[in-house]
């Protein structure tokens, strides 16, 4: 298997597509849920082939949104199923990545402790100090792409319901993440409440 070709092949898929269109599903978000997902392998007891296929499924994840817009995981599915066989992954292989990837759909549905690994660095950012520079950008991107209305505050509510009905499914990302998604979630209502 090879993945450092992988990671090359994703970043020419990925990297030609326009930054205004793709504020927030680019080449940034695909590297950061990669790094994120290594984190969390390098916390838990994740066996090596089981390790790559994660990697392989983050880099893979938001592919489909350079050819769909809606239920973009499953051109992200078809698109692994195109490039995996030239580097070296078998179809069974294939079949885990694919399942991987759409286990990352909102809402989210993790299968296994791999799936619950790739949830998990999908949104590692919502328990981030830098959650608010990340959140904007997918509201600008909802803005451009599907019309979301610029109201600051129709988002930052949509944002309380979403931090408080979401939950990171791994220990390691709970330890890593919960605490300053709280804050940041207390931040929102702070924010709200101070408009009033």
């Amino acid at each position: 298997m090879q993945l450092e070709k992988l990671k090359i092949a994703i970043e020419k898929i990925i990297g030609t597509e326009r930054e205004d269109r793709h504020l927030y599903h680019n080449l940034e978000h695909t590297l950061d849920v990669f790094e994120a997902a290594e984190r969390l392998i390098s916390l838990t007891n994740t066996a090596p082939e089981t390790a790559i296929l994660i990697r392989a499924a983050a880099l893979l994840h938001e592919t489909g949104m350079t050819r769909s817009l809606a239920h973009h995981e499953e051109a992200s599915v078809q698109i692994a199923t195109e490039i995996l066989p030239d580097h070296g992954f078998s179809n069974q292989q294939i079949e885990r990545i694919s399942r991987l990837i759409l286990a990352t759909q909102m809402p989210q549905k993790p299968f296994d402790e791999a799936s619950k690994i790739l949830c998990d660095a999908d949104l590692d950012y919502l328990g981030r100090k830098d959650y608010f520079l990340i959140s904007h950008k997918l509201r600008y991107e909802w803005i451009v792409r599907e019309n979301f209305p610029e109201d600051l505050l129709i988002w930052y509510k949509s944002q309380i319901v979403f931090l408080e009905e979401h939950q990171y499914f791994t220990e390691a990302a709970k330890t890593l993440r919960n605490n300053v998604k709280q804050q940041n979630l207390h931040l929102i209502k702070e924010l709200l409440h101070s408009i009033g």
